[in-house]
């Protein structure tokens, strides 16, 4: 039988953090639906693909000749 609960491990300042969102007789679970409602995944999303395009612009990659030869097709 699965539990109906999960463990999520985080930082000691991230708990306190979110210990800081939990008021009344809230449940962490109300706590942490009420914050990812607030921040579409679309949004999370987007920020992230942004982050990997602006990576994948700087990185610098290797010609064909050089990958050709590591291959050992040259």
């Amino acid at each position: 039988m699965k539990s109906a609960y999960k463990n999520v491990p985080v930082r000691e300042d991230t708990w306190e953090r979110l210990r800081g969102y939990k008021m009344g007789s809230a449940t962490y679970d109300q706590v942490l639906n009420e914050l990812m409602n607030a921040l579409p995944l679309e949004d999370v999303a987007e920020k992230v693909v942004r982050e990997h395009r602006r990576r994948m612009r700087s990185r610098r990659g290797r010609g064909w000749k050089a990958v050709r030869k590591t291959l050992g097709d040259d």
